[in-house]
């Protein structure tokens, strides 16, 4: 059964400025500068939307326990984020993720909110992992995993915008 989960962090810059990094693909660019092999970027679907898709190899020995044992070799995961359009005082996005190696889905929606001087980014979703036994126990890592995500992203769109 999958997992549900609702993250919000609040990031110290006005939604315009915080909207226009995340569909600048020299953002991302920069984000995966010692690896740019791993991003894509699509902003085919007009102005102000932007679809980046990150890609990344973790070696069996950098997995927690748990999924060790139900993982042999490499993992291949792989999460997509696409912004649509600032329009006034939000923009609304979509994240999904995946692996090979262990079956699991996320799924969610994302959010770009005004809130007075900052903005606020949230995302709600579901991750499922259909692995018998354990797949509850990887579905709760996972869901902390990602509440990690929303606060590195966080911190480098505060750190793109403090440095230019």
């Amino acid at each position: 059964m999958a997992k549900s989960f609702d993250y919000s962090e609040e990031v110290a810059y006005p939604i315009d400025r915080v909207h226009a990094a995340l569909t600048d693909p020299a953002f991302w660019r920069h984000r995966f500068e010692e690896a740019p092999d791993k991003l894509t970027l699509d902003d085919s679907r007009g102005p102000g939307t932007l679809t980046a898709t990150m890609r990344d190899t973790i070696g069996a020995s950098s997995l927690p326990g748990l999924v060790r044992k139900v993982v042999t070799g490499e993992l291949k995961v792989e999460r997509a984020d696409q912004w649509g359009a600032l329009d006034g005082d939000h923009a609304d996005g979509r994240i999904t993720g995946s692996s090979t190696g262990i079956p699991v889905q996320i799924e969610g929606a994302s959010v770009l909110r005004a809130s007075g001087d900052v903005t606020v980014l949230g995302l709600t979703g579901t991750v499922q992992v259909k692995i018998p036994l354990v797949g509850g126990q990887i579905e709760s890592l996972i869901r902390k995993l990602v509440g990690d995500m929303v606060g590195q992203d966080r911190d480098a769109i505060e750190k793109w915008l403090g440095d230019s």
